[in-house]
Order: C-alpha cells, then sequence, then structure tokens
C-alpha cells in the first residue's frame, strides 16, 4: 500500500463485530467510494430478541433502533436523497450473508453471482412475505433470470473471473467452496490498495479446487477479511466421508430412512441421492427443493452445478402435503412432474430415502415409520439456546417415532488449520477477522506469522 492521506485511506467497518456469527456487513470505503460486503441477517442478535412467529422484526426500522441494521444516510426503502453506498456484493445466498438486501433502495446497486441470483429466487418464491420485502417473483421457473428480477432490486450478475467496477475499485470475483453453490470470494483493486474478502469458504468439499483458485488470485494482497466460523471447535470431515458413513448405515436400514439437511446444500442433496440410488432407493424431496432444482436447471445443464439430477429424473420423487389452496408454484411444479404423499410413502418404507426435517414431523406421524427406521441428522449441532431447544424437541419427535437418530456431517467452513494456512500462502499486510466467535484465540493462534492481526469492534471504523 502506497503512502496516503487521511482521506484517501481505505476504510473497513464491520457491523457486527468479529466475536458474532451472522450479522455480514462489512462497508468498504476508499475516497469517493463506499460498498458492502455482504448485507447478512444477525441471528444470533435477532435470537437474544425476537421468538418467531410471535414477535419478529417486520420492518427496518425496528432493526435500525435495535442496531441491527447499519445506520447511514439514505440507504433504506422509504428515505429519500442520495444514498453514499454505491453497491453490495453477495458472496453466496446463506441467509446471514445477504437476507438484509430486502431492506435497501433499489437505488444501490447489488452483485451476486447468477447461480447465487437463482437459488435467492427460488427461496422467495416459496416464502411468504409482505410484497414490499419480497426480493423475487418466480412465476415462471423454466423463464430467463431476468424475468424473476422483481422491481424494487437492480442486480448485476456474473460467474467467475469477470471484473466490474464499483467506483474507485475493480472488482474480481472467484469461485469458492461452500456448502452452497456459486459461493464466490472477492479481490478489489483500488487507488489505495487492494483487498480480498474470503466471505465462507471450505478446502474439504468436493470443489476445493475452486478455493485453491482464489488464494492463487488473492495472494500478496494488502488487506485480507477472513471469515473464522470454526476456529473455536474444527471437525475435519469430508463430503465423501459422510457418503461413507451414510452408505453404511442405509445398507443396513430394512426400514424408512428419512435424513435432514440444509434444503441448499446441492452437495448433501447429491450425496443422499448417490446413497439411495447405490442402495436401491429413491429419493422423496421436498416441494421447495424442487423448486430450487428447478431454477437452477440452467446452472445443471451447462453451468457451474454437474453431476446431479434434474427434477422429473428417475428415482426422485417429490413429497407434497395435500392442501385446499397450493401456491401457485406449488400447482406448477406438481401438475408437471407429479407428487407422492405420506400413504405412498408408507407403504414404500423400505424402497425410499425421505427428506424430513424438524419441521416435517406431523408429516412422518402419518406415515407411521415401521420396525427398523432411522433417521440420519446430516447437519451442525446446535450453536444457541434456541437450536439446543428446537434439537431437544426433534429428539422427542424421533423417540415417540421409534427412530434412532445418527448425526453425520461435514461442515462449510475451513478449520482453524486450514484457516492458518491461508494466511501463511496469502501473506497479507493486514487480517481482519469475520464471522468468528472466538477472535483473540485465533490471534494468539497466528501470533507467529508476520501480519498485522485485527479483530473488529461493532460499528468502529478501521483506517489503514
Amino acid at each position: 500500500m502506497k503512502e496516503h492521506t487521511r482521506s484517501e485511506r481505505i476504510k473497513i467497518t464491520v457491523y457486527g463485530g468479529a466475536g458474532e456469527i451472522g450479522g455480514n456487513q462489512i462497508l468498504l470505503e476508499c475516497k469517493d467510494t463506499k460498498l458492502f460486503l455482504d448485507f447478512g441477517r444477525n441471528f444470533s442478535r435477532e435470537s437474544e430478541l425476537f421468538v418467531e412467529p410471535f414477535l419478529k422484526a417486520k420492518k427496518h426500522e425496528s432493526l435500525l433502533k435495535l442496531g441491527l441494521l447499519p445506520n447511514l444516510p439514505n440507504l433504506y426503502k422509504g428515505q429519500e436523497g442520495e444514498p453514499g453506498v454505491q453497491a453490495i456484493l453477495l458472496s453466496h445466498a446463506h441467509l446471514d450473508h445477504m437476507d438484509y438486501v430486502r431492506y435497501v433502495r433499489p437505488e444501490v446497486e447489488l452483485w451476486a453471482g447468477e447461480g447465487t441470483w437463482r437459488i435467492i429466487f427460488a427461496r422467495e418464491v416459496t416464502t411468504p412475505r409482505e410484497a414490499d420485502y419480497k426480493l423475487a417473483n418466480l412465476e415462471d421457473l423454466d423463464g430467463p433470470l431476468h424475468r424473476c428480477i422483481t422491481p424494487q432490486i437492480v442486480p448485476g450478475s456474473f460467474r467467475t473471473g469477470r471484473k466490474f467496477k464499483v467506483g474507485d475499485f475493480e472488482v474480481t470475483p472467484v469461485h469458492v467452496d461452500h456448502s452452497i453453490p456459486a459461493a464466490y470470494g472477492y479481490f478489489l483493486e483500488g487507488p489505495e490498495g487492494s483487498v480480498a474478502y474470503t466471505g465462507d469458504f471450505r478446502f474439504h468439499g468436493p470443489k476445493a479446487k475452486m478455493s485453491d483458485d482464489f488464494l492463487r488470485r488473492i495472494e500478496g494482497v494488502d488487506i485480507l477479511i477472513m471469515e473464522g466460523t470454526n476456529v473455536l471447535e474444527s471437525k475435519p470431515s469430508g463430503e465423501e466421508e459422510v457418503k461413507r458413513k451414510a452408505g453404511e448405515l442405509v445398507s443396513s436400514c430394512r426400514g424408512l430412512v428419512a435424513a435432514s439437511f440444509s434444503s441448499v446444500d446441492i452437495d448433501r442433496l447429491r450425496t443422499f441421492y448417490q446413497v439411495a440410488r447405490e442402495n436401491g432407493r429413491e429419493l422423496v424431496i421436498s416441494m421447495r427443493q424442487a423448486s430450487l432444482m428447478e431454477a437452477l436447471r440452467p446452472e445443471i445443464e451447462g453451468g457451474i452445478i454437474r453431476d446431479i439430477f434434474k427434477v422429473g429424473d428417475p428415482g426422485i420423487r417429490i413429497y407434497y402435503r395435500k392442501k385446499e389452496r397450493p401456491y401457485k408454484w406449488e400447482g406448477k411444479l406438481a401438475g408437471q412432474f407429479g407428487t407422492v404423499d405420506s400413504s405412498w410413502v408408507s407403504k414404500n418404507q423400505s424402497k425410499v430415502l425421505l427428506f424430513a426435517t424438524y419441521y416435517d414431523m406431523l408429516e412422518l406421524l402419518e406415515v407411521e415409520p415401521g420396525p427398523g427406521s432411522i433417521y440420519i441428522y446430516s447437519e451442525s449441532e446446535p450453536w444457541d439456546e434456541e437450536g439446543e431447544i428446537e434439537f431437544k424437541k426433534l429428539s422427542n419427535w424421533l423417540e415417540f417415532l421409534g427412530m434412532p437418530m445418527f448425526q453425520i456431517h461435514a461442515s462449510g467452513h475451513a478449520s482453524s488449520m486450514e484457516l492458518k494456512k491461508v494466511v501463511e500462502r496469502v501473506r497479507p499486510r493486514h487480517l481482519v477477522l469475520v464471522h468468528c466467535t472466538a477472535p483473540m484465540l485465533f490471534k494468539k493462534f497466528l501470533g507467529d506469522l508476520p501480519v498485522n492481526i485485527i479483530c473488529p469492534e461493532r460499528g468502529k471504523p478501521i483506517e489503514f
């Protein structure tokens, strides 16, 4: 970084400190340019204040007063005047990285990978929201991307390596491996230095090479903003191990197999599809998963997602809860591909692998799992009190249903040892830790490296 005046310095403000998981809102400033790296929902802070659906924030004014949104002038819907922020760059479609963008004015550019937009849009149409805060309207799941965009947002889209300008910064997005498709890190070059942002990434997933591509691009960067989700506790395990262990369980099971995992984790969905096929079972997915796969069909047929089924392929069934008034998207999918219900699953228990989360327990009750049925919990352990309560309720349901639980999971985040190797390889001058509940632990862990390590405080600018 060259010598510069105070008005020219790169400045970074993290809304949500290094000791928090969630609330990824990172303001980057240089000269006349202001942009956000992600604009996510702060689940950890919200869980301390709200209990859905009885008490939840419905308007951005409440979030502003509570400090959950950055209090910047003219940034949100309903406010007037020129917004001081030119753009928001989204790293991927997990809610803790993008969900608060629904409150932002349409004058602010939103940039994300093309696959990321498709995931966001598919999830929006399957989630009831007030019209003013809905990001997409997927009436035609087969339509081109631009037909999915609502008037409230003005997004930009890219694929890896495409460069674009935001004010004084030239931005290069580079794909990384994470537990959701179309995840990106960013490399930004400005007149006063370079900045890299990892987003969420890992090196033990099926596409670890993509994370390596990102590191190769950012070597020698001035400032590295890096996530540290797994700093405190790392459990090294890859998707191949998940597949092997799940396969062993399913092969020895003579009853129903039900599995719970993130509906947007396409790698995990692929794993259970392969396990089902190899054991002579059909995979029964939810309507929401089917809508997501349809939205991602262009990526599956020729884009970033390969080696996975398409809705309608052999070995795939769609589970549908019978409703008097189904949503339009549900009716379209059901009419196009056909569905099965609890009665069909009950009669074919030894022949299916059923996706079922805690919120599907009433459906499992209708299925009436027979003797020898099992439940595979392929998610991370609860990280807060609310999650622990929900996990206990799930355990109570499974005890009643007579289904023992087996937990098999691989994280979407790099381990502490992998993160240290990242810093050793990239050799940044400055390291800013985000998305990390134990920043001081990690700072000590990296103490033998020649890098200036910064643990940001919520809302306090850092000047370089």
